[in-house]
């Protein structure tokens, strides 16, 4: 089986950054991408990354440049950018004629019309590409905390290579078959957790929470099948795992931008970056079109967000 000696890492945020330290345990180079020179000059100096990843000394094979093409040695690349970022992202890969095996991280919609980050890579490149999601907090994993993920891609073979050569004690990759699914579930995650974050808020309790978040696998599942995905891959650590994760705890974004609706906040007024299910809820009325399907709880998040509905309003149409 052919290793994966180099590692290559785009984006040196907080999980590009928690991924090299999981990756640098079994490769001999970790290579990160920055365009923050901050990141680069801590990494490279004091192996450490404070601004994302405080309290971590980094493995002493994991580097970082700020120069792009520094990838094209690398065995495999992986993609751990914001999901806007990502075709960019893509169109360096092919101006530079990198054609190394590469993995997608970010889990979202590449635009508002509702794009598998898997499309726009075949648009783009003809490189064998990979799903890489599941339940893993950046600064648990980089403490070296136990967590596992998935991987799929429509080669089976990539799957498992990525699983065998990159796994460790504490860092699991687990091989799946549905790439489209796990995409699907892994957008549409960040958009419930929106939704969770309002009903804390608004204190409706968590046996409330607990049906919103069964009603919103039960429209992911519905959504993934038809878009060409399993069913059963709803019940995989990127599908529920990954989706108990980011809506029952306040490290994650979306939950915690929920609350800020809650309490009357919008997106403009928003301190920091958006959480990710901001973007992913725009493709929600072209994704019910487009499939002939009922999405009634993202719908709902979609309202909210995009056309200022009121959050009481909303809460008394979920059910």
């Amino acid at each position: 089986m052919i290793s994966f000696e180099r590692v290559g890492i785009i984006g040196a945020g907080s999980y590009g950054t928690a991924i090299a330290q999981c990756f640098g345990r079994r490769a001999k180079k970790v290579l990160l991408i920055s365009n923050e020179d901050r990141a680069t000059l801590c990494i490279n100096e004091s192996h450490t990354n404070p601004d994302f990843i405080p309290g971590v000394v980094l493995s002493e094979n994991i580097s970082c440049s700020g120069v792009f093409s520094d990838v094209s040695d690398c065995d495999i690349i992986f993609i751990v950018t914001p999901t806007a970022a990502v075709e960019s992202v893509c169109r360096q890969l092919k101006q530079h004629e990198i054609t190394a095996p590469t993995a997608l991280c970010s889990k979202g919609f590449c635009n508002d019309e509702g794009k598998l980050q898997s499309t726009l890579f075949e648009e783009i490149l003809d490189n064998d590409y990979a799903i890489f999601s599941g339940p893993s907090f950046a600064g648990e994993i980089a403490a070296g905390l136990p967590a596992a993920v998935n991987i799929a891609s429509k080669n089976g073979e990539l799957s498992g290579r990525i699983a065998e050569n990159l796994s460790s004690e504490n860092f699991k990759i687990e091989p799946i078959g549905d790439y489209i699914g796990l995409q699907t579930a892994g957008a549409m995650k960040n958009i419930l957790a929106i939704a969770c974050g309002i009903f804390l808020g608004l204190k409706l309790g968590n046996s409330a929470v607990a049906r919103l978040i069964t009603e919103g696998l039960n429209e992911t599942a519905r959504l993934s099948v038809a878009l060409g995905g399993q069913k059963d891959t709803i019940f995989a650590l990127g599908g529920v795992g990954d989706t108990i994760l980011t809506c029952t705890c306040r490290q994650s974004r979306n939950m915690m931008f929920g609350e800020h609706l809650a309490a009357g906040g919008t997106v403009e007024n928003r301190n920091g970056p958006l959480a990710e299910g901001v973007f992913a809820v725009k493709s929600i009325p072209i994704l019910e079109q487009r499939c002939n399907i009922r999405l009634k709880i993202f719908s709902e998040i979609y309202k909210i967000i995009c056309d200022r509905k009121n959050v009481n309003e909303a809460v008394a149409d979920f059910f």
